[in-house]
């Protein structure tokens, strides 16, 4: 038997008052005349290599660019006169402006013309001409490090051979950025965002000629770095499947750079993106894609671009605890959610769990408010109601007491208390099947209640049998009896295309599968244990998709008051039926 215990950090909050300052210290140096002085040094005549960029870039994007139009997170520009720091512009925008994203736009549907080719140039000339020295938010590091990388590997878009005055102002802003960027990574604090620097760093210093020097400092930091963000078996303090992604995109682009230059990559980038692999291999579902746990989906051509498939076997990563057996997946949530110091975008999913038979999805969350972009991480274009919702725990399968979050969500300022602080689990397999066992305490400090979840997997995957249990427990000055009534609803959302109608008892229902013709349907059921008083009912939901595109389906919904001073017993199980 395998026993864990997973505590919630106590450094639960952003940035702390002395890193801002550090942050507005720093800001004040690079934008001194010593540090510009700093900057200088030999121009750039060539670039040593061209790598391939691996993430493809917005056609509609690119489409709009060859029109001569700047356009992204809804806001757009003419490329000719357009302010490329416009103050009503959406942070998204600046991120894609600055970070020279668009060249993956403009990658995506090649200028057919001269006229749309000199847009390309002409975007990038405005841009060096507007900010030739440091901009706290243009020369951000990890802006400036996509901008060293894209703008090298974009190079022949963007730098045209019959002009010399522009091809040398791109270098020399390449070098340039290159030089400031070794400087900035060494007061950076650590997190995803120096590792990206630090990828920026070595990309520009090993194919413009004369950093050596920068590549030596940067191929030293870059292993610790990483260790740093990154444990072994690829886990994220983020606890995100989106970061991880994205981390593995951002390691497989740079390990490009070493072989335009005939280069092994580094021996901790190529352990790194091993990591991460295996990391997303345990997250992934039968359909190839993680659930959106904490922020977000990978896209499918991230997963296919890092050569990641579903892991065969049981496992565990970054606080996710993976159930495999015959065709069926199961994946539970079972850690505090993560800190506001390594997340976007936390979710209240603690004790979760998500299901697919083969290929098909069966048990869902509702999806998460980030995507997949050319530039890292974007937030989806959904109403802001929508967007807080995804985060809640009634948008995931798993118990809601009181219709109340088991753990406050807040994307700013230090932690409340009241949430989930610790989660114990403990696991073990025998040729009866695989059993495991969670508990949190998300809603002891304001009911007097623990969460104990527990479940068993037959050892062909057909049957899972599950138990949800609401423990009274003393805290504090609370008494194990509540005077008030309270009403716990276990949720199940089910996948959409799924169709799912109630028995004629109303304790369980049936859940048919789809399939390309009607005799390979497959068919689950479900039963519910259902106390005095509760009761089963198919209530409407929805998935966000990877994509941001809404999809309606359907929950199943058990409803039971907690008996005055507990426990509150909730028996269930899913079982495969066959085909039809």
């Amino acid at each position: 038997m395998q026993s864990e215990r997973r505590v919630r950090p106590e450094d639960d909050r952003g940035p702390s008052m002395v890193e801002r300052l550090g942050d507005r210290l720093n800001s004040w140096r690079y934008g001194s005349p010593i540090h510009r002085m700093r900057l200088k040094g030999r121009f750039p005549l060539k670039l040593l290599g061209v790598p391939e960029d691996p993430v493809p870039g917005d056609a509609n994007r690119g489409q709009r660019l060859k029109a001569g139009r700047l356009w992204c997170d809804g806001h757009g520009v003419a490329i000719a006169n357009g302010p490329l720091d416009d103050p009503e512009a959406p942070p998204g925008w600046l991120r894609h402006v600055h970070g020279w994203a668009w060249l993956r736009d403009a990658a995506a549907v090649p200028p057919a013309t001269e006229a749309e080719a000199r847009r390309i140039e002409l975007l990038a000339r405005r841009w060096l001409e507007r900010f030739p020295e440091y901009h706290p938010v243009a020369w951000a590091p990890e802006l400036t490090a996509r901008r060293i990388l894209l703008a090298i590997a974009h190079a022949p878009l963007l730098i045209p051979r019959h002009d010399h005055i522009h091809r040398s102002l791109v270098l020399n802003g390449i070098a340039r950025w290159t030089r400031h960027l070794d400087r900035a990574v060494r007061r950076m604090a650590d997190g995803p965002a120096r590792v990206e620097a630090l990828l920026g760093l070595l990309g520009g210093s090993l194919l413009v000629p004369g950093h050596e020097p920068h590549r030596e400092r940067a191929e030293a930091m870059i292993g610790p770095a990483l260790a740093q963000i990154l444990a072994a078996d690829g886990a994220m303090g983020s606890r995100s499947p989106l970061d991880l992604a994205t981390l593995g995109e951002q390691l497989l682009f740079v390990s490009g750079f070493y072989r335009a230059r005939g280069l092994k990559p580094l021996a901790a980038m190529a352990s790194a993106l091993e990591a991460v692999r295996h990391a997303l291999s345990l997250l992934a579902m039968g359909d190839g894609l993680p659930a959106p746990w904490h922020g977000g989906q990978p896209a499918p051509r991230q997963m296919a671009a890092l050569r990641v498939s579903p892991a065969a076997s049981s496992g565990e990563v970054s606080g996710f605890h993976r159930l495999v057996a015959g065709p069926t997946i199961l994946v539970v949530d079972a850690a505090p959610p993560p800190s506001l110091r390594h997340s976007q975008s936390p979710h209240a999913s603690t004790l979760a769990v998500v299901m697919s038979d083969g290929p098909v999805p069966l048990l869902v969350s509702c999806g998460g408010c980030l995507a997949a972009g050319a530039d890292g991480p974007r937030p989806l274009a959904l109403p802001d109601d929508l967007r807080s919702g995804l985060r809640t725990t009634a948008a995931h399968s798993t118990l809601v007491l009181a219709d109340t979050n088991s753990t406050r969500l807040r994307l700013e300022g230090p932690r409340r208390k009241g949430g989930v602080e610790e989660v114990q689990l403990q696991s073990h397999g025998t040729a009866e099947g695989q059993w495991l066992e969670c508990r949190h305490d998300g809603y002891r400090r304001r009911f007097g209640f623990d969460h104990v979840r527990r479940l068993w997997l037959a050892p062909d995957g057909a049957d899972l049998r599950g138990e949800d249990v609401l423990l009274p427990v003393a805290h504090g000055f609370r008494r194990l009896s509540a005077p008030e009534a309270l009403v716990a609803r276990l949720r199940f959302h089910i996948a959409p295309g799924v169709v799912v109608s109630l028995t004629s008892d109303g304790e369980g229902a049936l859940l048919r599968l789809p399939a390309a013709r009607p005799r390979d349907q497959l068919a689950w059921s479900f039963r519910a244990a259902l106390v005095k008083g509760a009761s089963l009912a198919i209530e409407p939901s929805l998935v966000v998709g990877h994509d941001g595109a809404l999809k309606p389906c359907q929950q199943l919904v058990v409803t039971a008051t907690v008996p005055q001073g507990g426990p509150l017993n909730l028996a269930w199980a899913f079982r495969r039926q066959g085909r039809g």
